[in-house]
């Protein structure tokens, strides 16, 4: 019932496991319109909203839909006349940000998409404290109630208060979890040693918290990610941090459960795995 109704309502491609075996399914977007029908039907149905190519995992005995986060209708544009910060889909093709010059892009697979980098371990692989090496500013993202919330600087440079209060009751959550004992050892660490991140509530000074750089690295399991502003300035050279192996799980499932409590967007791995 749920893929003959994602069927009628999309104009994108949809196919399923006509074994019924996996319940799998998955849309390739025709328009953005596909995606809200889809996540909607998701809600209903009690169905995953899952990002294609990304680490999220199904959960054993329900329903996956996988979407494609490559868009036609994806457009990169700048939001100033100085061409310092632009404005991407997430549907938008890495070589694009790389032909305007977006710096934390500059080594990454010219054919991922932006959520497909943003999710990925790479685009979360910044040294403890420094996600603004990541070159991201703000991020809009759905989130599993339908919420959609732009994320972005949180200190005294915030320009926009939060406009919802799903995200206005996550954020003391949030800052609560960052700030808890078990992580005051790892604040001075190379690598973060968790999978989300929540050293973008404590950078390091005299960076501002910024609540978009919770996104990176994320898998695809906080949010749907619909558009990115990155900034284009220089960035300092770095490597990419490999973090060994730590028991930060539980921290990590309560990032998850205030973020995706419904886990409509599916599970991630272990650091360990």
């Amino acid at each position: 019932m749920f893929c003959a109704r994602l069927a009628r309502t999309c104009q994108g491609r949809v196919r399923w496991d006509d074994s019924q075996e996996a319940m799998q399914a998955w849309l390739e977007p025709a328009r953005e319109g596909d995606l809200t029908h889809a996540f909607a039907l998701c809600r209903e149905f009690g169905v995953q909203f899952l990002l294609a190519d990304s680490e999220v995992r199904p959960l054993v005995g329900r329903g996956a839909l996988w979407v494609s986060s490559q868009a036609r209708w994806a457009n990169v544009a700048a939001v100033d006349a100085e061409q310092t910060i632009w404005r991407a889909d997430a549907g938008s093709l890495l070589s694009v940000l790389q032909g305007v010059g977006i710096q934390a892009v500059r080594q990454a697979d010219p054919q991922q998409t932006v959520a497909q980098w943003v999710a990925s371990r790479r685009g979360g692989g910044w040294p403890a404290g420094q996600c603004h090496l990541s070159g991201v500013l703000q991020i809009q993202a759905l989130l599993a109630d339908g919420t959609a919330e732009v994320f972005g600087p949180f200190g005294a440079s915030a320009q926009a208060p939060l406009r919802s209060l799903t995200t206005q009751r996550m954020i003391p959550k949030l800052f609560e979890l960052a700030h808890s004992v078990p992580l005051e050892s790892s604040a001075s660490a190379e690598g973060w040693p968790l999978r989300y991140r929540l050293d973008a509530l404590r950078p390091t000074a005299p960076l501002e918290p910024n609540l978009a750089w919770l996104f990176n690295g994320h898998g695809g399991a906080l949010g749907w990610v619909q558009t990115v502003w990155f900034v284009s300035t220089e960035l300092p050279t770095h490597n990419f941090v490999k973090v060994l192996p730590i028991d930060f799980a539980p921290i990590d499932r309560a990032v998850k459960q205030i973020l995706d409590p419904t886990e409509i967007f599916g599970s991630i791995p272990d650091q360990s795995d």
